[in-house]
């Protein structure tokens, strides 16, 4: 399977900049994963304004929004927010 490339929006990039060594090394493991394997399903599912489905996938204490564009090849982690919200 080719990997896909992985889009991370700017502000989830400064938000990884200000965690604990421990949770940003867990989520840039989880976003390398999402590269090697794009059809995971997330925890649960969230609707954007179009209505795309959009996966949320726990890791830890944080919760990655995302959805892979199969069409180009590309996941896009859109957001980066604490588990429990």
């Amino acid at each position: 399977m080719t990997s896909y490339s992985v889009y991370v929006e700017s502000g989830v990039a400064e938000s990884l900049l200000r965690l604990k060594t421990k949770d940003r090394e867990r989520l840039l493991r989880a976003f390398h994963q999402l590269r090697s394997d794009p059809f995971v399903d997330g925890d649960y599912v969230e609707r954007d304004d179009i209505g795309r489905p959009i996966q949320v996938l726990l890791v830890g204490r944080h919760a990655i929004v995302f959805w892979a564009d199969h069409a180009v090849k590309e996941v896009k982690i859109l957001d980066l927010k604490p588990a429990g919200n």
